[in-house]
């Protein structure tokens, strides 16, 4: 069985906040969350609480193609609790497809505001917030002003995203098996 199918078929079968799924030597995560559907977005705490020793985590909000089904604030991550991996060891975040939703900020904040070794943020907006103008993206980036860095050592870079297709992550299994990469799922040498 190739290396992908074994990791698709664990992938699937993973039950995410299980004590016996802690995985404590994966270091480099990628996922994908549509922040804007409530129930997705409620499973991101117990899936990273797998995951104790993080340094560099991807995420990919791809756009919704319904109505949002509810907002998650900065309130509910706090009353959540402490996700160690984001208090003690994540190093770098890649947001990628920005598009200034009321949950993908209070994450933002949270990651922001809990991570001690926080290093690098690196956010990459949706192309269609540019689509209204630069008023539009000052007003989706504003909230991210008012964070309250617990690191204040960390390196924020924001970027138009380069995405032309609006479909998934442009990592590949060829990709994401190549052990020459450091970090497979770092998408910005990949546009």
């Amino acid at each position: 069985m190739p290396i992908y199918d074994s990791m698709t078929w664990f992938l699937c079968s993973f039950q995410a906040g299980s004590k016996e799924n802690i995985l404590p030597s994966v270091q480099i995560l990628s996922m994908e969350v549509q922040f804007g559907v409530r129930n997705a977005v409620k499973k991101v705490p117990g899936f990273l609480r797998c995951f104790p020793n993080l340094e560099t985590l991807h995420v990919y909000s791809p756009p919704i193609s319904e109505e949002s089904t509810g907002k998650v604030n900065l309130k509910f991550w706090q009353e959540g609790g402490p996700i160690n991996c984001v208090v003690q060891s994540m190093k770098k975040v890649f947001f990628y497809e920005f598009h200034g939703l009321r949950s993908e900020v209070a994450f933002l904040k949270f990651i922001a505001e809990t991570g001690r070794v926080l290093e690098h943020m690196v956010v990459l907006v949706a192309k269609e917030c540019f689509s209204s103008g630069d008023d539009n993206v000052r007003a989706k980036l504003k909230p991210l002003a008012s964070v309250k860095w617990n690191n204040q050592a960390c390196k924020v870079q924001l970027f138009k995203s380069g995405r032309t297709n609006p479909g998934g992550p442009v990592y590949s299994n060829k990709i994401a098996s190549d052990f020459g990469f450091a970090d497979p799922f770092d998408l910005l040498g990949h546009y």
